[in-house]
């Protein structure tokens, strides 16, 4: 499905900036009142059988989520296209204009269409590393924690979601593995060890009125002269050389979000490779900060345009949208993709079905208990006046 089969549903085209930025588009719901939501024609959404939705007592359900047509959620349907905020500026992040770059039909199946991906032994290995890094440095006492602290945030912040396939022991084999490399970053950091200014420092950032950039910066350091450092980390096994690390768009953007936080460029950028553990730095002033923002900005017009044709490159073997891409020969492993993305829907459903009714049941539960807190059922009783009288 083109992204622009589905932009009529909300209004207007991907191009064209929200005139009120401030509005909610759909009907009025009630549903901030407790009652039950209303479709677009302001009476309660039928079923796609065009009868009130029943559950098997006969009772009405508080919503058929199968069935929903646009606007039976009100005021949190979204009025903008995939990507776009209220303000008519795309969202974009370094991976997502790295993943353009490298395929757009791949960043529209991934961030458009919002197809599932399969996790990863080596994303679940990188994300449990950074996790147990961002604990290592995330302390209100400038002490640095030992060895074993480090290895007890690595257990508890371990992801298996890209191990659930693998056996016992090639599960164990990663896990010892992040261990070694977390032991040797220790030995590495312990002479120079001290608090950072801030971990996975979290950024939204303009760029001009067409984008908007948000990401998190693994780490910013702060020298004796106040000048900023960013370091960030990665987990695979090959180094990059200076030339790469000076040329790389995800640090220049870091650069860039250093002084939309701080208000200063940082002196210094850095990748810092865990696994060999060899980090390579590289001052401001051999960052490429304009053709970063102009990559920024193509992206975001490409995707207003839906600009999204298949690029075949040397990235395909491991694309988890291969099977569908019109790039490559359709086959069964394309009905997989449709199954799985089917399975995501199911479950997405089912998970806002039960949200539904929780909020429901709460909100039952806190009007009554407003009843009986603040409204007296005794002569001469006010809320907060003390237990009624015994006998």
């Amino acid at each position: 499905m083109a992204l622009g089969s589905g932009s009529a549903r909300y209004g207007r085209r991907m191009d064209e900036p929200s005139p009120h930025p401030t509005e909610q588009a759909g009907p009025t719901t009630g549903a901030d009142d407790g009652e039950l939501p209303l479709g677009s024609d302001g009476e309660l959404p039928l079923g796609s059988d065009g009868e009130l939705p029943l559950d098997a007592n006969g009772a009405l359900r508080l919503i058929d989520v199968e069935g929903a047509p646009p606007g039976t959620f009100g005021t949190f349907e979204p009025d903008t296209p995939p990507l776009v905020d209220g303000q008519g500026r795309v969202r974009l992040s370094f991976s997502r204009v790295d993943r353009y770059g490298n395929c757009p039909r791949s960043f529209r199946y991934a961030y458009v269409d919002r197809l599932p991906q399969e996790p990863s032994p080596h994303l679940s290995f990188g994300t449990s590393i950074h996790s147990a890094l961002e604990a290592f440095y995330d302390r209100k006492l400038p002490r640095m924690p030992t060895e074993e602290e480090l290895l007890a945030a690595l257990y508890e912040h371990w992801d298996t979601s890209g191990f659930v396939a693998l056996e016992r022991e090639e599960q164990l084999s990663y896990y010892r593995h992040a261990q070694d490399v977390l032991r040797r970053y220790h030995q590495r950091v312990a002479p120079t060890y001290r608090l950072p200014a801030a971990t996975e420092a979290w950024f939204s950032m303009p760029i001009e009125h067409e984008a908007v950039v948000v990401g998190s910066i693994d780490r910013v350091d702060v020298d004796d002269d106040g000048r900023f450092h960013i370091i960030d980390y990665k987990t695979n096994r090959k180094v990059q050389d200076r030339r790469r690390v000076a040329g790389s768009r995800q640090l220049a953007i870091y650069a860039l979000a250093c002084r939309h936080l701080y208000g200063a460029l940082p002196a210094t950028v850095s990748l810092d490779f865990v696994v060999p553990g060899v980090a390579i730095t590289v001052p401001l002033e051999e960052l490429d900060l304009e053709d970063a923002r102009q990559a920024v900005l193509a992206t975001a017009r490409a995707v207003r345009q839906q600009a999204f044709e298949p690029t075949p490159n040397r990235l395909c073997d491991w694309c988890d949208y291969r099977a569908v891409c019109p790039a490559w020969q359709p086959g069964a492993a394309g009905t997989q993709v449709l199954g799985e993305a089917v399975a995501e829907l199911h479950a997405r459903r089912r998970e806002l079905q039960r949200g539904v009714r929780e909020l429901r049941e709460l909100e039952a539960g806190v009007a009554r208990l407003r009843e009986e807190l603040l409204e007296p059922d005794e002569p001469g009783r006010t809320p907060g006046s003390g237990p009624r009288a015994s006998g």
